[in-house]
């Protein structure tokens, strides 16, 4: 029973039927609504969001729309990455935990998630713990990004560097094993839904960032820094389609 009421309680707060107070500095708010909302500036990227994109790697293509009130990204990857990342400078103390829901048409078939040569998913939600750092220029000296786009690349956003947990939709591994991201120092992998029994329906998650944090690096978390929602299929050169929705942070 409680664990029904929670879910209906999430889903009204994404439904906008519950306004909750968000007021950080006084420690009041219940939850934080981390996104999407579509802008005036783009259909694609979401109001407060940077695509983040990967050396010699297509982007992904991205589209945003309305179901209900809720404001649904959807992710098309044809053998290529991309992500969008959310800065963020939260302490864990005041919203332990992570709330979002997903849904995709197929896991990545020849992924396999202890490869590097292999490392793919057709959903994952990358947090990122450590010192918020400035948030970066946008400007950039005009011979950089003109060096690049001669080479038919185009610059976007770069994540922070910190400790890292990816919340995977995988394919091979069982659902709630841990991982060490290939080739990565302090990054870790989770696989939170395996294979395709879910797919092609929406899935609603949440997660303990705190002892999650605590269980694969064995000691206290910093601050929650960054979000990034991610679809990769470079490795695979597969097709998969993604979509996400109502990434929230509560203080449960």
């Amino acid at each position: 029973m409680i664990a029904k009421t929670r879910t209906i309680l999430i889903f009204m707060i994404v439904s906008g039927l519950l306004l909750a107070s968000v007021n950080l500095s006084q420690g009041k708010a219940k939850t934080l609504f981390v996104g999407f909302k579509q802008g005036e500036k783009s259909k694609s990227v979401p109001e407060g969001w940077e695509v983040i994109t990967y050396f010699r790697t297509v982007k992904n293509k991205l589209s945003l729309s309305k179901e209900d009130k809720r404001t649904v990204l959807k992710v098309k990857s044809v053998g290529s990455a991309s992500g969008l990342l959310k800065r963020l400078d939260v302490d864990l103390k005041a919203f332990p935990s992570l709330v979002w829901r997903w849904k995709i048409n197929r896991v990545v078939g020849m992924a396999t998630e202890s490869r590097k040569d292999r490392n793919d998913a057709a959903a994952r939600i990358r947090v990122i713990f450590g010192t918020a750092a400035p948030t970066p220029s946008k400007k950039k000296p005009p011979e950089i990004p003109d060096f690049f786009k001669s080479f038919g690349f185009k610059m976007g956003g770069k994540e922070p560097r910190g400790f890292k947990i990816d919340y995977i939709w995988g394919n091979t591994i069982a659902k709630g094993e841990v991982l060490d991201f290939p080739g990565s120092r302090n990054h870790k992998m989770v696989i939170v839904q395996s294979g395709n029994k879910k797919a092609n329906r929406w899935v609603w998650e949440e997660r303990n960032l705190i002892e999650d944090f605590e269980q694969c690096f064995r000691t206290t978390p910093p601050h929650l820094i960054g979000i990034v929602v991610l679809t990769d299929t470079n490795q695979t050169n597969e097709g998969v389609i993604a979509h996400y929705s109502s990434i929230i942070l509560m203080n449960k």
